[in-house]
């Protein structure tokens, strides 16, 4: 069974439906979270790349997905968002060992609960209620914008274009629809 890497960005919304259907999609496969920034990959760098018309049927669609799903969606109070400050409360608690406590309450924050996780506030005080004061403390540190940055333009290297996406040994997945690909592929000897 092969590792699979999970590349995303709480800004993203198909990234927050992929992250709600791992557990039991991928379960018995070892995931690894690994935060880009989406802002940074070239397909963003320049703003949002959507039409108004495509825009309008992503919303569309993203609500007949999450029904679907069976997955909870709330519309965010600002959009689009910024992931910035996440990502980086992501990195250091990833660093600090306690990731797992805090990365699904991002993705739930900003896609089901509404909360402004393009706020650093949002973001401390969503770590605080998790436990991790000193998460919150950190959202500036040097250490975090270096890595982020770093980890992003590894990703970029690798051939991540947006998110999610799924690597698994050299194959790269994108979107949430292909996680039954993922298994299928990491399911299969090395």
């Amino acid at each position: 069974m092969q590792r699979v890497l999970f590349y995303f960005d709480y800004a993203s919304p198909w990234a927050y439906l992929a992250n709600e259907l791992l557990p039991a999609r991928l379960s018995g496969i070892d995931v690894a979270f690994c935060p880009v920034y989406l802002r940074g990959l070239e397909t963003f760098a320049q703003g949002m790349p959507y039409t108004a018309a495509k825009l309008q049927y992503i919303a569309r669609d993203l609500v007949r997905c999450t029904e679907h799903e069976g997955v909870r969606f709330t519309p965010p109070p600002v959009f689009p968002i910024n992931g910035l400050y996440a990502l980086r409360a992501a990195l250091l608690a990833e660093r600090d060992g306690v990731l797992a406590r805090l990365h699904s309450a991002l993705f739930r924050a900003a896609w089901a609960e509404a909360r402004d996780v393009s706020n650093k506030a949002v973001v401390a005080e969503l770590a605080r209620e998790v436990g991790l004061a000193q998460v919150a403390e950190a959202l500036d540190d040097p250490w975090a914008k270096t890595e982020l940055k770093t980890r992003t333009e590894a990703a970029a290297a690798r051939g991540v274009f947006g998110v999610p996406t799924f690597a698994a040994g050299d194959e790269l997945f994108w979107g949430h629809d292909r996680i039954e690909y993922v298994r299928r592929f990491a399911s299969q000897p090395e």
